[in-house]
């Protein structure tokens, strides 16, 4: 399991490549660019994902919606 210093090293790269400048949240992104970003956050997301777990009360949920997330960008997005 990764330390806390981990965690927050990954939830700041997490947030550098999710916030860019300029960035249009209404807008609607390519399937590439989208499969794109999500390579470049995956690792950090299991990370996190332990650290989220431990929140009570609702962290294990959020937890398992994320993780329900992964799964359908990892089918939309293989690694060839």
């Amino acid at each position: 399991m990764a330390t806390e210093k981990e965690m927050l090293d990954a939830l700041d790269k997490i947030d550098a490549v999710i916030a860019k400048p300029g960035m249009k949240p209404l807008a609607a992104p390519s399937a590439k660019s989208l499969c794109d970003e999500y390579k470049k956050i995956r690792a950090w997301l299991e990370i996190v994902l332990p650290f989220i777990e431990k929140i009570p009360v609702y962290g294990s949920k959020i937890a398992g919606a994320i993780r329900f997330l992964m799964t359908l960008a990892d089918t939309a997005c293989p690694v060839v």
